[in-house]
């Protein structure tokens, strides 16, 4: 796999990264930087974290090329991606800045308790109330926690976060090198294509772990649509790269929660290579006009409405 980083990639473009990536036969990673300053998503940097471990659990190397030494080659320093890639770089920073208020760097993430600790590390960045903040790291937990128990992948979760200066928003990644959402699906659920096993993990009360709406005692299938929710709120965008696909999220202001990803305005893309796990980014703006913690409430009576009808195979709910 060749990685090579476009001079920008967040989430209303991250098309200009996965065009980036191409499969070159080999079971290496090799990272290419651009030749000038770049931007780039916490999802981006997560996603390659993962492509690296998939490279090394195959057998290959990771490699470094291009190495440029400014602004973005120390931000990407500072984030902790060379280091967990395992490269070789003669970038330094001379003056580490204080990552707190402004960013969590990369991270993985195997048991609960690595999860608490970088949940509670996001609450500063969030810049909100106790309750918002509270409402958040909720949902943050649960998403990422959904990641453990699903993705089998021997490295977890790989984890990243920070607070763009201008508009203030949470940018968060989350990545994996594990069995994807298809395969995951698959355990419970008659899915064939990475585009449905999408649309089924957003729907509420689905879960890979049991063909039940409303999932078990510890996982109810509520991680991914609350999220979505959250970011629907805010007015931002939320992606999801899994196999061969890519979702995208859109904006929507005043559109009521459906229960259906399909029902959302969402845009498709697949590539002629596959991504080895899955990988979500989401952007947030938490402050009092969005209302997260009466959102939850909100959210659970929608969640708890449209797996009651499921149940009883009436996909029919409109949440206002």
């Amino acid at each position: 796999m060749r990685v090579t980083l476009p001079n920008r990639s967040y989430l209303n473009d991250i098309e200009r990264f996965l065009r980036c990536v191409t499969d070159d036969g080999k079971d290496d990673l090799t990272f290419v930087l651009p030749e000038g300053l770049f931007s780039v998503h916490p999802m981006v940097v997560t996603m390659i974290a993962a492509m690296g471990e998939a490279a090394r659990s195959r057998g290959g190397d990771v490699r470094l090329e291009n190495e440029k030494i400014n602004s973005s080659t120390r931000y990407l320093e500072r984030m902790g991606l060379f280091e967990v890639l395992g490269v070789e770089r003669s970038i330094t920073v001379q003056h580490p800045q204080e990552a707190a208020g402004r960013f969590v760097p990369l991270r993985q993430i195997r048991t609960n308790a690595e999860l608490n600790d970088f949940v509670v590390e996001v609450g500063p960045l969030l810049h909100a109330s106790p309750e918002q903040t509270r409402a958040v790291k909720y949902v943050l937990f649960e998403m990422i926690r959904n990641v453990l128990e699903h993705s089998r992948a021997e490295g977890g979760a790989y984890v990243a976060a920070q607070v763009a200066r201008s508009s203030g928003r949470l940018l968060l990644g989350v990545s994996d090198a594990g069995q994807g959402v298809l395969e995951s699906m698959q355990f419970a659920h008659p899915v064939s294509t990475h585009r449905h096993a999408i649309e089924l993990a957003f729907r509420p009360g689905v879960t890979g772990t049991t063909p039940r709406f409303g999932g078990n005692e510890t996982n109810g299938g509520a991680g991914l649509f609350f999220m979505k929710a959250m970011v629907l709120a805010s007015s931002h965008h939320m992606v999801m790269v899994t196999g061969d696909q890519q979702m995208k999220l859109l904006s929507s202001r005043g559109k009521a929660l459906q229960p259906r990803l399909e029902e959302d305005r969402v845009t498709w893309r697949e590539y002629a290579h596959e991504f080895p796990g899955t990988s979500v980014g989401v952007d947030l703006t938490v402050s009092e006009d969005v209302g997260f913690e009466a959102l939850m409430g909100d959210i659970r009576k929608a969640y708890g409405f449209n797996v009651r009808a499921a149940n009883k195979e009436k996909y029919r709910a409109r949440f206002k």
